[in-house]
């Protein structure tokens, strides 16, 4: 078990060895969320959407549609998309049975 000691501020310190166990960084963000017997802490990662949203671009800027896919409309595309999810995550539940 370990105990920690609420400080001023209410501050506590989180043991060594549950930090390692989880690879907890000094300026790491975590949500905290009241449970039915106490705080539950876990780690978030957060990202800069603007940076996301630029390698995303770049990504999309790469990418070459044939002219015959550009005749497809939005909802025959997400038709396809959808039916490969669907087969792809029975596949993985196949294999994982």
């Amino acid at each position: 078990m370990n105990l920690v000691t609420v400080k001023p501020k209410f501050q506590v310190t989180i043991p060594a060895k549950l930090r390692k166990g989880i690879n907890l960084q000094e300026g790491d963000i975590m949500e905290a969320t009241l449970v039915d017997d106490g705080i539950l802490f876990k780690v978030k990662q957060v990202v800069d959407r603007n940076i996301v949203a630029d390698r995303i671009a770049s990504t999309f800027a790469e990418v070459h549609v044939p002219p015959e896919e550009m005749a497809r409309s939005e909802d025959e595309v997400m038709e396809d998309t959808i039916a490969e999810i669907t087969a792809l995550r029975r596949e993985r539940l196949n294999n994982e049975t």
